[in-house]
């Protein structure tokens, strides 16, 4: 298996994901278990000599010489690398003991299995959501709008996380989230690596949907676990919000087309008109009443 972490300026988070790496039981017992490789998008706070230093020849270190996003930076390491698996880690993320076997176990007896997601834990033990749905239109305005806050409507608001799922049952999803993620060689060679379009957020809801549209399952695989802090490189280093509904707009536009996303941002638009006219009737019915 080939372990990637993308890396942008994280020399104060890397070593506790590549330290993980190397504690796992399997590591300990086969070194050759896993190839661990970091991609480095042109990090200016000393992380390539640092890592160099810490680990040696353990990492190889893909330099790419600038920040050229998450999805580019993961498919450079890709055509670097040959394992049957390729396992995708985010900088600040760990993963607990036996996190790598478990997956390679469950995807060798899942060969139809393209991509799994593993268990992924909040540092104060509480559960990420961490799998979700493709979107349909209605999900995508309940979603972007409060209506979706509902409770009679939040089951389709789900999107790209969702909100009731049991999480200690391993289960084919639409999509898992990209902090601690398995891709199998032959799948990835078929349907082609990320695209590099999206900078940041939303390249593996657009790979798993391309692999589901080429026959292949995702599966959450919580044997598999994880703790992921969140954001990681993102914290501080951009409008996170901002890149969301840039890559979110691109995803829906690639695969629903102009009219299907226009026509929701009329929707989402539209509704403001609803609540101006709910308050105009509420103001007229209120000076009707106190007159």
């Amino acid at each position: 298996m080939d372990v990637v972490v993308v890396c942008w300026n994280d020399k104060s988070k890397i070593a506790i994901a590549l330290d993980s790496v190397f504690a796992l039981t399997e590591l300990r017992h086969d070194p050759e278990f896993a190839h661990v490789v970091v991609s480095d998008n042109g990090s200016s706070d000393g992380s390539r000599a640092f890592i160099a230093e810490r680990y040696g020849g353990r990492v190889q270190i893909v330099e790419n010489g600038a920040n050229l996003g998450f999805a580019a930076a993961c498919n450079r390491a890709f055509a670097a690398t040959s394992a049957e698996y390729v396992f995708l880690l985010n900088p600040d993320a760990e993963l607990k003991d036996r996190a790598l076997a478990e997956m390679v176990a469950f995807m060798d007896a899942h060969p139809r299995c393209g991509i799994g997601g593993s268990r992924i834990d909040n540092y104060d033990g509480t559960i990420q959501q961490s799998v979700g749905e493709f979107d349909t239109w209605a999900g995508a305005f309940l979603r972007s709008s409060a209506w979706g806050e509902l409770p009679v409507l939040r089951r389709w608001a789900n999107g790209a996380g969702l909100r009731e799922i049991d999480y200690a049952v391993p289960q084919r999803v639409d999509l898992t989230i990209g902090a601690a993620l398995a891709i199998r060689r032959t799948m990835l060679d078929a349907i082609g690596p990320f695209d590099e379009r999206f900078f940041l957020y939303h390249e593996e809801v657009d790979f798993a949907k391309r692999a589901a549209g080429a026959g292949w399952e995702t599966w959450y695989v919580p044997a598999s676990e994880a703790i992921h802090e969140g954001m990681g490189s993102a914290r501080g280093q951009y409008d996170v919000e901002k890149r969301k509904q840039t890559s979110r707009r691109k995803y829906w536009i690639k695969h629903h087309g102009r009219a299907w996303y226009y026509s929701l941002v009329g929707a989402l638009v539209g509704r403001y008109a609803l609540y101006a006219g709910a308050v105009a009737c509420a103001v007229v019915l209120g000076r009707r009443l106190f007159r």
